[in-house]
């Protein structure tokens, strides 16, 4: 996910650091040739990369599941009122529409808590 930064500071070993808006922190090393970042080097280039949006690797792993707690919560709730509707003599039609329905009733906010571990 892509997270501008918003400021810097060194790690123990003295490398760089950026923080980024999400609250996470990434290197940003003038490693020559596997990382080329000769702007880190200077408080002018890091200056000018202030806003420069960076992927956050915490951020996409976070998303990932959260995406994945959802589609689990989704898939049992659509499962059981499906199945549940079919004991009660509905149709299929009948059973997609109070499946489909009970999405409602999901909590979502606790699904997503839970997921990241809040």
């Amino acid at each position: 996910m892509e997270q501008a930064i918003t400021g810097y500071h060194k790690d123990f070993e003295d490398h760089w650091v950026a923080e980024l808006e999400c609250g996470h922190a990434q290197h940003v090393r003038h490693d020559p040739p596997w990382m080329e970042r000769p702007w880190v080097l200077t408080e002018e280039g890091r200056q000018q990369h202030l806003g420069v949006k960076l992927n956050c690797v915490r951020c996409d792993e976070a998303g990932m599941k959260v995406v994945q707690a959802l589609m689990s919560e989704i898939k049992k709730t659509l499962n059981e009122n499906y199945e549940s509707a079919g004991i009660s003599g509905l149709c299929d039609e009948g059973r997609w529409e109070q499946a489909v329905g009970s999405l409602q009733t999901l909590d979502l906010k606790a699904i997503i808590n839970k997921a990241l571990k809040i």
